[in-house]
C-alpha cells in the first residue's frame, strides 16, 4: 500500500510537470518573410548564406533568389523583435551582420519593380580574389538608389540595378574610383 502511495504521488507529479510545461510553451508562430540581402555579390555567397543562417537560432532559410538578392526567411516574428514589430527588421540584420562580421545584411525588399530599374554594367581591373569583389560591391552596394548590386572578379565587373532618380552611372563609378578600384572604361 505504501509503495502504491508512493508510485501515485510520483506519477501525480509527473503528469502536473508536463502540464505546467504544456502551459508555458507558446504555439508556433513561425512565418516566412522575404527580405532584401546585401552582401550576395556573387552566387557562391548563397552558399555563405546558407551556412550562416544555419548558426542562428530561431532563423531558417528558406530559399534564396540570387537574381534579385532576395531571400525568404522563417521565424517568430514576435519572438525575433522582442514583441515590436517595427524591431523584427532590425534585429534580424544585427543578427546576420554580427554573425557575417558585416559581410551580409538584411533590408526591406526593393519597393520598385525591377522592371522600372536601369541596369547598369562597369568594367574593372584588379578584383582578383573574393575580398577584392567584396570591396569593390560594397563601394556600390551603399549608394542610395543602388538597389541590386553584384561584382564578379572572374567576369571583371560590377552591375548593379539602380532607380535612375536617385543616382546615375557615374556616381557608381565615382565611387568604385575612391575605393581604389580601376574602371576599365570611361564613364
Amino acid at each position: 500500500m505504501k509503495n502504491l502511495h508512493h508510485l501515485t504521488v510520483a506519477l501525480l507529479g509527473s503528469i502536473l510537470t508536463l502540464v505546467a510545461s504544456a502551459a508555458d510553451e507558446k504555439p508556433s508562430s513561425l512565418q516566412e518573410f522575404r527580405h532584401r540581402v546585401t552582401g550576395l555579390f556573387q552566387p557562391d555567397r548563397t552558399n555563405d548564406l546558407q551556412k550562416l543562417v544555419a548558426q542562428l537560432p530561431d532563423v531558417k532559410l528558406v530559399s534564396v533568389d540570387f537574381a534579385a538578392s532576395e531571400a525568404v526567411f522563417s521565424y517568430d516574428a514576435a519572438t525575433l523583435g522582442g514583441g515590436k514589430p517595427e524591431k523584427v527588421l532590425e534585429r534580424l540584420d544585427n543578427l546576420v551582420r554580427t554573425a557575417s562580421r558585416a559581410t551580409f545584411g538584411i533590408k526591406p525588399v526593393c519597393p520598385t519593380p525591377h522592371d522600372k530599374l536601369t541596369s547598369v554594367e562597369i568594367s574593372v581591373l584588379g578584383l582578383d580574389c573574393k575580398g577584392c569583389a567584396l570591396s569593390a560591391y560594397e563601394a556600390v552596394a551603399k549608394i542610395d538608389g543602388v538597389e541590386q548590386a553584384t561584382a564578379s572578379f572572374r567576369e571583371g565587373r560590377v552591375n548593379a540595378l539602380i532607380d535612375g532618380t536617385k543616382t546615375k552611372r557615374e556616381s557608381l563609378v565615382e565611387a568604385l574610383k575612391k575605393a581604389r578600384v580601376e574602371v576599365a572604361e570611361k564613364p
